[in-house]
């Protein structure tokens, strides 16, 4: 079940000590799958869940802003990828 919080001051104490995958995730191609992949596994290792932390806008907004990057896609597509 995917939930999103916009503020990592928000998460509820039952969110902590999880494994986090951090990536901008547009696309979620393969080298994204294989980081997601991974944080599974050590999720596993640990008995514990698994967070996927993505970014919207993309933070190459804030770091380019002369070249703000296109969007592959938008964060409802990849909330309900995420949700798969």
């Amino acid at each position: 079940m995917i939930k999103h919080w916009h503020d990592l001051s928000d998460l509820p104490p039952e969110a902590q000590g999880q494994v986090v995958a951090i990536g901008n995730f547009d696309g979620v191609h393969l080298g994204h799958q294989a980081v997601i992949t991974v944080a599974q596994r050590e999720a596993r290792s640990l008995s514990t869940g698994i967070a996927v932390l993505t970014f919207s806008p993309s933070p190459r907004r804030f770091f380019q802003p002369d070249a703000p990057p296109s969007e592959l896609t938008p964060l409802p597509a990849r909330s309900r990828f995420f949700n798969q």
